[in-house]
């Protein structure tokens, strides 16, 4: 059975040396989709030069953790209308102080971003998987569905809750992935990836290659549609201005520049077919 792929690129517009690593991706082939952050530093990077790759899937990588507010101050965001992290939201969240229409007008005023540009979006995820939590995605639901919009279901196969066994943390938010992903399925208005699998799922730091994608895929049965979500890096000084200062960032940032390396250096995902959430809609 040929195996049905979304590669799909987070955070497409972050900065420029990023942008310039996940088009590289694309160009090597081993690429179908990417999300644009469309509040950060690279975003008009990003909307300049997307256009050159018609045949790249585009969605929004939704940010409600990270840069501004495209909507103004809210309950989401701090008085200056920068977005606070993710464990202040997460903690909302479960208190009930997340509300709907702020997540709205918030979503809307991103996606016009894209629209405006004119790039029809293939679908939405979000930054650090925030639309996972109920709160968000309940919210979200009524736009996409008006919309006719996929979303990312973060729904991590059995085989990656025990991967990542000397992580304790990483173990503990799998597990809350997989619950999540049941209430997720249920709510999605439209057909939606049915696994996710990331080279961060593995206690392995890299280097990356052809294999380390192999064993992701090993983890799902062949006939689900399985997105591979991946972050190419490349660690340009706009990227390390942003992000070098914080020790706690550098493991991430090695994985990603990895992760660059393992995907330009040559095929990948060869016998499998590379497809966007859009395709799914006709399937």
């Amino acid at each position: 059975m040929e195996r049905v792929l979304i590669v799909n690129a987070d955070d497409l517009g972050l900065c420029p040396s990023v942008n310039q690593a996940i088009f590289e991706v694309f160009e090597a082939g081993n690429l179908s989709s990417a999300t644009l952050m469309v509040n950060m530093p690279g975003t008009k990077d990003a909307l300049d030069r997307v256009g050159a790759y018609p045949a790249l899937g585009v969605g929004l990588h939704f940010c409600l953790t990270e840069g501004t507010s495209l909507s103004g101050p809210s309950g989401l965001t701090g008085p200056d209308g920068s977005f606070r992290p993710r464990p202040e939201l997460a903690k909302a969240a479960v208190k009930g102080r997340v509300q709907a229409p702020d997540v709205v007008r918030e979503l809307v005023a991103q996606l016009a971003v894209l629209e405006e540009a004119g790039i029809a979006p293939t679908h939405v995820d979000s930054h650090q998987h925030v639309h996972m939590l109920p709160a968000i995605l309940e919210a979200m639901v009524p736009v996409l569905r008006e919309r006719d919009l996929p979303m990312r279901i973060v729904a991590p196969p059995r085989a990656a809750l025990w991967s990542s066994w000397s992580r304790p943390r990483k173990v503990a938010k799998q597990a809350l992935n997989a619950y999540l992903a049941d209430r997720a399925f249920a709510r999605a208005p439209t057909p939606t990836n049915q696994a996710l699998v990331s080279i961060h799922d593995l206690d392995d730091p890299g280097p990356y290659d052809k294999a380390t994608y192999s064993k992701l895929l090993s983890w799902v049965p062949p006939e689900r549609v399985t997105e591979v979500m991946v972050h190419p890096y490349r660690l340009g000084p706009d990227l390390l201005e942003m992000y070098g200062g914080d020790p706690g960032k550098r493991p991430f940032l090695e994985r990603c520049r990895h992760e660059y390396e393992a995907l330009t250096a040559g095929p990948i995902f060869g016998g499998a077919s590379l497809i966007t959430f859009r395709d799914l809609q006709s399937r």
